[in-house]
């Protein structure tokens, strides 16, 4: 790889670890782009380089996040039972929470939420929740948002498989 986008990805990597920790010690809202910068050891023209405001490093994130999910869902063979979706959904769950939780506690939700409902919606891996049946999909998407974040903030104490099973049972009727 290029020297130059190496030490340009290990500054967005940097000011992206920033926030995250600076949103442990206080509101988003409150977070200016000089403590951003200062936690990360990079210069505002280095921020300014890669990014217009905050937001635009949590709408990347999201992004990132939603490839993580659709990379999975790729991989996984047509016909897959839905249980082992969801476990590896929420493998990749668990996986990528500090994302997760920094779009949430920066009040992101809505574009967590509409991100979700798009990719279940695109997915042939859920034939009966296509954009011709909306109602189920969205029901689907929601209670899965939901779940996750219950999950997060009762610290993931269930497995992967465990939570498949819980989703799984309830959303049985839709699936």
């Amino acid at each position: 790889m290029d020297k130059r986008k190496e030490a340009n990805m290990r500054v967005k990597s940097n000011i992206v670890n920033a926030l995250i920790d600076l949103m442990k010690e206080k509101n988003y809202n409150d977070i200016s782009i000089s403590e951003i910068t200062a936690r990360a050891g990079v210069s505002r023209v280095s921020y300014y380089r890669n990014y217009s405001s905050k937001e635009d490093i949590l709408t990347e994130n999201l992004g990132r996040l939603i490839e993580c999910f659709t990379a999975e869902l790729d991989d996984i063979p047509q016909h897959t039972p839905v249980r082992r979706i969801m476990t590896i959904f929420f493998h990749t769950a668990r996986e990528n929470q500090s994302i997760f939780l920094l779009l949430h506690h920066a009040g992101m939700d809505s574009q967590l939420q509409e991100s979700l409902d798009r990719l279940i919606l695109s997915s042939t891996h859920f034939p009966t929740l296509d954009s011709r049946r909306t109602y189920p999909a969205y029901l689907f998407s929601g209670a899965l948002f939901r779940l996750l974040i219950q999950w997060y903030n009762n610290g993931m104490t269930e497995n992967d498989s465990e939570l498949s099973n819980i989703f799984c049972q309830y959303m049985d009727g839709l699936l």
